[in-house]
């Protein structure tokens, strides 16, 4: 079975695009460390619906059983701290983050790291969307923060460009 863990952001983003399930690409499981559950059902918004509607399903909540591993992981926000000990601690190979220091962090440390963008962009890739430079522009309009050169070679790989 492969699995992946999550932060709050590409759960919040994605659900606001009514694309949560793109989180499953590539895995079976999705694992939520129960800190980033708590910051996204502390919302009692869509983001945090769609996410109850799927717990159980493929997206199971996870406890940090070994809090040592945060030690490894000073500099980063408490999210991706977690997400990335949990990883550690449940020996999964892949996280959706969408912060930059995060997702380097996470390579160090051999798990490769997926955002929103690159979710959308394996989903069109696939054929299961038919524009990512839309998706992105959905994205954008629901406050996500996108670089210029991220967003151009994103839609380059997508053949958008």
């Amino acid at each position: 079975m492969t699995r992946r863990l999550t932060n709050a952001s590409p759960i919040i983003f994605l659900a606001k695009l009514d694309r949560l399930d793109l989180l499953c690409l590539g895995v079976n499981e999705v694992l939520v460390p129960s800190e980033v559950l708590a910051e996204v059902r502390a919302k009692r918004d869509d983001a945090a619906r769609q996410t109850e509607a799927r717990l159980g399903v493929w997206l199971k909540e996870c406890p940090l059983t070994r809090p040592e591993l945060l030690r490894l992981l000073p500099d980063l926000g408490p999210g991706e701290r977690r997400v990335i000990a949990q990883a550690l601690q449940e020996k999964v190979n892949s996280v959706a983050l969408d912060d930059l220091d995060a997702r380097r962090t996470a390579r160090r440390m051999g798990i490769e790291p997926v955002g929103t963008v690159g979710l959308l962009l394996a989903a069109r890739k696939r054929g299961m969307l038919p524009s990512l430079g839309r998706e992105m522009e959905r994205l954008r309009s629901v406050g996500f923060r996108i670089s210029a050169p991220l967003a151009q070679e994103a839609l380059r790989e997508a053949g958008e460009m």
